[in-house]
This record gives structure tokens, C-alpha cells and sequence, in this order.
């Protein structure tokens, strides 16, 4: 955490130039140490206050290979912040092994301001520090601070969670979703599966056993049902739970269509609903989600 002084404040540009120059030497430095670095953002708030945050481990095999859309992309997993920030840069190493590479930012600010920075530099084991081109910068649309409304998602389910409490949902979701991905591509269907963070962080994979039926059929309620309660029998050893589960999700035409739902909780009052559409081709056997909706919904595991 830094604070910018008055000189770097007096205008939208200075400080969005600033906040660019203190995300570069942080680059510089985890470049140093580590030859790479994980995606990260740099905050400014109304203070003049800067604060980073780096995007979990476990969401960054997620991440999209194109880098300007990862460059966005990280910053849509901060944007539960932008009502209350200036400014926010983004950076990505899109670790491609040369020589030479390019670092990718996206800085913006809520002004309107926004760019697509490329930084290209040296990766070679012998230098102290990478060389650095001088940033080339092109305008582009804003991002964030579009005009548009935030997501319903973004203007409720963060507030009042703390910064870990908010990573534990990201750390969920990042491995949750490839999970389902896996299972549906796999075999055609998704069995409720569950996820969850104990109190130091570690994550926790579980499976609902439940007696088949006549006809060799587990009910999928019924297992949910038995997770969540498991769940909640040990939630003073959790922070965080997440039930994956394979459902129909009714549409306003009067159809359904093929969801999966990630049942999220946490210890510090979330309790939410992702829902995921999806279809499966039939070739390929790739898994296509459409758009997410998130919904509150009762608490199963923390609801007394």
C-alpha cells in the first residue's frame, strides 16, 4: 500500500500515469526475484491510496490466452471495487518463454481515460534487472467505467466481505468451473460435487455418497442435500463452501435449459447462487457457458 502525493494528483492523466509507474517497478522487482509474476492489479483510491491485489492461483490456468482479453479479465475480478476507486492498471506476463516479451496493462480511469499499454523487455537469466522499452499506448474504449450499470452480482455479493473472504470466493469459483467443464465434456452430465477452504486457506474436494435407486439412479437433490449438511456439521473448521450441481433452469420463453448451479457460502455472511448455462457440441464435445447470472439465496451450510 502506497500513497500518491499532491504533485502526481492534479490531474486524471498524472494520476493514472502514476499508479502505471508503481505497477511497473512492482513488475520489475517480481521479475527480478522470479523471472514471472502472477496477474495483478493496482488500485487507487479516493485517498490518493494505491493497493494491489494478484489474481489466485487457482483462476490463473483459467486465464484466456489471448492477453488482451486476460489483461481484461483481471481486472473484471477486482471490478467489485470500482465504485470506489479513481483508477485501476492491470498487468499481465503472458510468459511465452523468449527472450524478449511483452508486458500487457490495462490502465483506466473512471474520468474515462482508458489504454491498452504494451512494455516489451528482456527476460534473460544473467541481467538484474529486465530492460524496458518505453511503453506504447493506445486509447480504447472504457472497460470498467463504461456508463453501464454494474452487474447485479458486483453491486451486492462483495459488500461488506473482507479482501480474504473475497479471494476464498475467487479460489472457489476458479477451480470450480473447470471442474464442471471437465465432467460435462467428459461424460455428458455433472454429479454434485463440492468445494471448500478450511480456515487456513487449503482447499477441499468432496463427493456426496448416496444409494442408488431401483433403476440405478442417485438423486441429485438428495445428494446436495447430504453435502450441504455435511458441510455445516464441520463449518467451524471452514471458511468457505461451494456446491456444484448439474440442473434445468427455466426461461422466460416457458423452456429449460442445461445450468450448472455453484451453491457458494461463507463464514462471513455470503450465501449465493451461480448459475451457468451451458450446451455441450456434439462433435467436439466442447462446453459452451452463456451468460452467468448470480442470485442471493438461503443459507444450507451457515444458516444458523
Amino acid at each position: 500500500m502506497m500513497q500518491l502525493s499532491p504533485e502526481e494528483r492534479t490531474s486524471p492523466e498524472s494520476e493514472l500515469a502514476a499508479v502505471v509507474a508503481e505497477a511497473l517497478k512492482l513488475a520489475d522487482a517480481r521479475l527480478v526475484l522470479n523471472k514471472s509474476f502472477a496477474p495483478f492489479v493496482f488500485m487507487l483510491d479516493a485517498e490518493g491510496i494505491v493497493q494491489n491485489g494478484e489474481v489466485p492461483e487457482e483462476i490463473r490456468g483459467t486465464m484466456p490466452p489471448d492477453p488482451v482479453v486476460a489483461v481484461k479479465l483481471t481486472l473484471d475480478l477486482f471490478a467489485g471495487y470500482a465504485e470506489n476507486l479513481h483508477a485501476m492498471v492491470a498487468v499481465l506476463d503472458p510468459l511465452s518463454g523468449k527472450a524478449e516479451d511483452t508486458l500487457h496493462l490495462w490502465a483506466e480511469h473512471r474520468s474515462g481515460i482508458a489504454q491498452l499499454i504494451r512494455v516489451d523487455f528482456t527476460r534473460k537469466k544473467f541481467l538484474k534487472h529486465p530492460t524496458f522499452s518505453e511503453p506504447r499506448a493506445e486509447d480504447q474504449p472504457a472497460h470498467l467505467w463504461n456508463g453501464e450499470a454494474l452487474a447485479p452480482a458486483e453491486e451486492w455479493w462483495h459488500q461488506g466481505l473482507s479482501e480474504q473472504a473475497i479471494q476464498d470466493v475467487f479460489k472457489l469459483v476458479g477451480v470450480a468451473v473447470p471442474f464442471a467443464e471437465d465432467q460435462l465434456s467428459r461424460n455428458g452430465g455433472l454429479a454434485p460435487y463440492g468445494i471448500t477452504t478450511d480456515l487456513a486457506g487449503e482447499l477441499g474436494h468432496h463427493m456426496a455418497y448416496h444409494e442408488a435407486n431401483a433403476d440405478g439412479e442417485v438423486d441429485s437433490a438428495e445428494s446436495v442435500q447430504m453435502m450441504a449438511e455435511g458441510f455445516r456439521n464441520k463449518k467451524d473448521t471452514l471458511r468457505g463452501t461451494c456446491i456444484l450441481s448439474d440442473v434445468l433452469v427455466q426461461v422466460e420463453n416457458g423452456g429449460a435449459v442445461d445450468a450448472v448451479r455453484l451453491h457458494i457460502e461463507h463464514s462471513e455472511g455470503l450465501s449465493m447462487n451461480i448459475l451457468k448455462p451451458y450446451e455441450i457440441d456434439g462433435q467436439s464435445r466442447a462446453v459452451i457457458f452463456g451468460d452467468s447470472a448470480v442470485i442471493p439465496t438461503d443459507a444450507q451450510v451457515w444458516s444458523v
